[in-house]
C-alpha cells in the first residue's frame, strides 16, 4: 500500500510540475519568464558553473571518482496552436510543449531536487537548462556553453530528455535547410505568353524532389531514414502579375553515415541546375552511442529498447565535442509540435523511475 501511495504521489507531483511549466508561454526567442522561473527551482546543492545566453549548467560538488551525468533539456517551444493554457485530463498533461519537452524538464527538475535530499549515488548529477532549441542551428546557445564551461567537458554521459516513446534513442539526423529559387520573367496576367511563370518552373523542378522516397542507412546497428521535404513555397507580388521568381524551402534530414559536406553535395546533386540553391542552416548529425557502459546501465535500469533518433536533437552538440550522449525522456514523439500535444502521466513516472534507478542511491521517501 505504501508503494502504491508513493507512485500516486509521484505521478501527481510530476503532472503538476509539467502543467505548471506548460502554462508559462515560452516560444523560442521569448523564454524570459520560464527561464527565471526554472532558475528559482534549481536546488541550492547545485552550483551554476556556467550561466550564459539561454544556457545554464548546474553541477554538484565534484567527487574524484564519480562519473558526471548531465540531465539536459530545452525550455522553449514552437508557437502556440490554440493549446494554451494546458490541462490535465484522460491521464495526461495536455498543452504546448507537454511532450517537447516540458515533461522532460519536469522529470529532470524533480530528480535533481529529490537527489539533493539523499546520500549521493554512484554518479555526480548535473542539470543543463537551455533555450532557443526550436530555432535554426545558428542560434543554438550550446556552442557558447562548450566554449565557456570547463566542467561540461568532464561529462561521462549526457541524457537529453526529449520524448523517446519509452526507449533510448541514440544518435540523431543531420538537418539542412535551404532555399531553392526558380527564376522566370514577370508580366501581365492578361498576356501570360509574354511572361515566363516562375511558379511553373518551380512545379516542374520540385516534382522529382517531391517524389523521392526515403533512404535507409544502418549506423551503429540502428536504422535511420534520410528524407527530403519541401516545407514552403513563396511566389508572386500581386494577383494580376505573372511571378518572375518562386522560392521553395527544402529540408534534408540525413543519417550519420554522411558527413555535413557530403550531405550538402548530395542536396546540390538533386536540384535542377538552373535553380539557385542557398543553404541557410545546417546542424550536423550525432554520433551513435550504443556501446557505452553507462548507456547499457541506463538500458538495464528500465528494460529499455534502443532505437535511432529520427530527428535532430542536441545530442549532436555533445558528440561533436567528444562526449557520449543519448536521448531518453517521457512521452511519444508523435505528439511533438501538434495542436493536440500531450504527455501521458504514466510516461512521466516511467522516465523518472528509470532514471532514478540508473542514478542509484535511496529514494527520498526511503531515507530516515
Amino acid at each position: 500500500m505504501t508503494s502504491v501511495r508513493r507512485v500516486d504521489a509521484l505521478a501527481d507531483r510530476l503532472a503538476a510540475r509539467t502543467l505548471e511549466l506548460v502554462d508559462i508561454p515560452s516560444e523560442s526567442g521569448h523564454e524570459g519568464e520560464i527561464r527565471e522561473h526554472l532558475l528559482q527551482l534549481v536546488p541550492s546543492s547545485l552550483t551554476p558553473e556556467y550561466a550564459g545566453d539561454e544556457a545554464f549548467l548546474f553541477v554538484p560538488e565534484r567527487r574524484l571518482a564519480a562519473p558526471l551525468v548531465v540531465l539536459a533539456g530545452h525550455y522553449d517551444t514552437v508557437p502556440a496552436q490554440g493549446n494554451l493554457p494546458g490541462r490535465i485530463s484522460a491521464a495526461a498533461v495536455h498543452g504546448l510543449g507537454a511532450s517537447d519537452m516540458k515533461g522532460g524538464i519536469a522529470v529532470a527538475l524533480e530528480l535533481v531536487r529529490d537527489l539533493a535530499g539523499v546520500p549521493a549515488g554512484p554518479y555526480d548529477v548535473a542539470l543543463l537548462l537551455f533555450g532557443r532549441e526550436e530555432l535554426p542551428a545558428e542560434q543554438n546557445p550550446l556552442s557558447a556553453l562548450f566554449a565557456g564551461s570547463r566542467l561540461i567537458h568532464e561529462t561521462s554521459l549526457a541524457i537529453l530528455l526529449e520524448p523517446t516513446d519509452g526507449t533510448i534513442q541514440a544518435g540523431c539526423l543531420g538537418n539542412v535547410i535551404a532555399r531553392l529559387t526558380f527564376r522566370g520573367t514577370s508580366g501581365h496576367s492578361a498576356r501570360p505568353w509574354l511572361a515566363d511563370n516562375a511558379i511553373a518552373r518551380a512545379v516542374e523542378g520540385l516534382g522529382p524532389l517531391l517524389s523521392l522516397g526515403g533512404r535507409d542507412a544502418l549506423v551503429g546497428g540502428l536504422t535511420f531514414t534520410e528524407v527530403l521535404s519541401v516545407t514552403r513555397l513563396e511566389a508572386g507580388i500581386a494577383d494580376n502579375v505573372i511571378p518572375g521568381e518562386a522560392t521553395a524551402t527544402l529540408n534534408l534530414r540525413y543519417p550519420p553515415d554522411r558527413t555535413p559536406e557530403e550531405a550538402e553535395a548530395h542536396l546540390r546533386s538533386l536540384v535542377p541546375q538552373e535553380a539557385l540553391l542557398e543553404i541557410t542552416s545546417h546542424a550536423r548529425p550525432a554520433r551513435v552511442v550504443t556501446d557505452s557502459p553507462l548507456v547499457e546501465a541506463l538500458r538495464e535500469a528500465g528494460g529499455l529498447d534502443v532505437e535511432s533518433k529520427q530527428a535532430w536533437t542536441n545530442v549532436a552538440d555533445f558528440t561533436a565535442n567528444g562526449i557520449d550522449a543519448v536521448n531518453f525522456g517521457p512521452g511519444h514523439t508523435r505528439y511533438a509540435h501538434r495542436h493536440d500535444e500531450l504527455v501521458e502521466i504514466t510516461a512521466l513516472v516511467h522516465a523518472y523511475e528509470t532514471l532514478r534507478r540508473f542514478l542509484g542511491g535511496p529514494m527520498r521517501e526511503d531515507v530516515g
